[in-house]
């Protein structure tokens, strides 16, 4: 399988990248309205634990658009998540450091 078809497979496969996307968006702005509505430090704590969520829910909106939401073996690049995965908690870095700077 060339980079072409793994690409094309990984599009067809997560909708582009839209499911997930929204997935994110929707998590981000939950946890904006409850540091909103409440304490900053509640809505990083939504943000920390509905990122945990973010694959999880992808898939299963994937699955109820009744799309794969999978790739085949052959398919190198779905290794590529993982390790796109462990960039998430260097963010989570940024973001309490954006909290404590907008608390003082």
């Amino acid at each position: 399988m060339n980079i072409r078809e793994c690409q094309q497979e990984m599009r067809f496969a997560f909708l582009g990248g839209f499911a997930g996307q929204l997935v994110s968006g929707l998590i981000w702005l939950a946890a904006a309205a409850v540091s909103t509505w409440h304490q900053t430090s509640t809505g990083m704590a939504a943000l920390f634990f509905g990122c945990m969520l973010i694959f999880p829910l992808t898939q299963a909106t994937l699955k109820l658009l009744g799309l794969p939401a999978r790739v085949s073996d052959e398919n190198l690049l779905w290794g590529l998540g993982s390790q796109v995965a462990f960039t998430v908690p260097i963010n989570f870095l940024l973001v309490g450091a954006a909290g404590l700077a907008q608390g003082q």
